[in-house]
C-alpha cells in the first residue's frame, strides 16, 4: 500500500505541475526540483494520507490533497536552502536566483490553491487555508528564529525547533484529518510536534558529525548539541569554544574532524543527543496509542518513520 500510496501521489503532483505552470521555463525549474526533492526518503504527503484514511476518509481526491503538501514542503525547503546558504548542491541551488526564488514562490501558491480545491464543502475549504497559513506563519518565525543563530540555552532550541521542524509535520498530519471532515485534533497536532522534534534533533546530531557545507559545526550553528558539547568540553578542547565564537577561522581546525568526533564521544554529545531525540519519539508512540482511531493504521505509520 505504501509504495502504491506514493506513485499516486507523485502523479498528481506531476499533473498539477504539468496543468498549471504553462510558462516553460517555471515548469522545467519545478520539475527538476521535484525530481531532486523525490531522492529523499521520507515524504510527507504519505501523513496527510495515512491521517485521511485514519480518520474514515475514503476518496482518491487525498492523492491530489498529499501532492499539494509535497509541494509545501519543497517550497519551504528551497527557500530555506537559499536562506542558510549551505546546500549549494541541491538544483535549486545551481540555477539563477531570481529563477529560484519564483519557483518556490509559485509552488507555494500552487499548493494552497490545490490543497483548497480538494475539500468537499466551505467549511472544510475553510478549515484547511485556515490551518495551513497558521503553519506557515508559524514555521517563518522558527525559521527566522534559526537565522538568527542566537540561541543560548536549550529552552530557546526547543522553542525554535516547535515552530521551524513540528509547523510543517502538524501541516502534513493535519490535512488529512481535516480533509475527512474533522476539526482541529489536538492529540494529532501534538504528537506531529514530538515526530518533528525528534527528527529534527537526529538530523542535528548528524550534521553535527559531518565535515562539509552542511557541517552544523563548521558554520557555527547554534544547536541543542553544540551547545551541549561547548558546555562539557574540557580545557584541552578550547579551540572548540574559539571556532565556535569566531576566534578561530575554518582554515585553522580543517585538520581538526577527528579531534571533534572523539570529543563529541567523551562529553557525551553523541548519547545526550541519541537520548533526547529517543525521549521525544517515546512521547509520539505514547500519544499515538493514545488515539482511538490509530491501532489499524500504527505499522503503516511505522514504516513510514522508519
Amino acid at each position: 500500500m505504501m509504495n502504491e500510496d506514493r506513485i499516486r501521489m507523485e502523479h498528481e503532483l506531476d499533473e498539477l505541475i504539468k496543468e498549471r505552470f504553462t510558462a516553460a521555463p517555471l515548469f522545467c525549474h519545478a520539475q527538476l526540483f521535484v525530481n531532486e526533492k523525490r531522492k529523499e526518503p521520507v515524504h510527507f504527503g504519505q501523513l496527510t494520507i495515512l491521517h485521511y484514511r485514519m480518520f474514515g476518509g475514503v476518496s482518491d481526491i487525498v492523492y491530489k490533497a498529499a501532492a499539494a503538501v509535497e509541494l509545501f514542503i519543497l517550497a519551504s525547503d528551497i527557500l530555506d536552502d537559499i536562506q542558510d546558504q549551505d546546500a549549494p548542491s541541491k538544483a535549486w541551488m545551481q540555477v539563477p536566483l531570481p529563477m529560484a526564488l519564483n519557483t518556490a514562490t509559485a509552488l507555494i501558491t500552487l499548493s494552497q490553491q490545490a490543497l483548497m480545491e480538494c475539500g468537499e464543502n466551505a467549511e472544510i475549504r475553510l478549515r484547511l487555508a485556515a490551518m495551513m497559513n497558521n503553519q506557515l506563519i508559524t514555521a517563518a518565525n522558527g525559521q527566522m528564529l534559526d537565522l538568527a543563530n542566537a540561541i543560548q540555552e536549550e529552552q530557546d532550541y526547543f522553542e525554535m525547533i516547535r515552530q521551524k521542524s513540528a509547523a510543517i509535520l502538524v501541516l502534513a498530519c493535519m490535512a488529512g484529518v481535516m480533509l475527512a471532515g474533522q476539526g482541529w485534533h489536538d492529540t494529532v497536532a501534538e504528537y506531529a510536534g514530538e515526530i518533528g522534534m525528534a527528527a529534527q534533533i537526529r538530523n542535528d546530531l548528524r550534521d553535527l558529525l559531518r565535515w562539509d557545507e552542511k557541517s552544523d559545526f563548521i558554520n557555527r550553528k547554534k544547536t541543542l548539541l553544540t551547545l551541549f558539547l561547548q558546555e562539557s568540553a574540557a580545557e584541552n578542547d578550547q579551540w572548540i569554544a574559539d571556532y565556535l565564537e569566531g576566534r578561530l577561522q575554518e582554515d585553522d581546525i580543517r585538520d581538526k574532524h577527528h579531534l571533534l568526533k572523539e570529543a563529541c564521544e567523551r562529553t557525551g554529545t553523541i548519547l545526550y543527543g541519541s537520548v533526547m531525540s529517543r525521549m521525544h519519539y517515546n512521547r509520539f508512540e505514547e500519544l499515538l496509542d493514545s488515539v482511538p482511531e490509530s491501532p489499524p493504521f500504527r505499522d503503516y505509520f511505522m514504516q513510514l518513520l522508519a
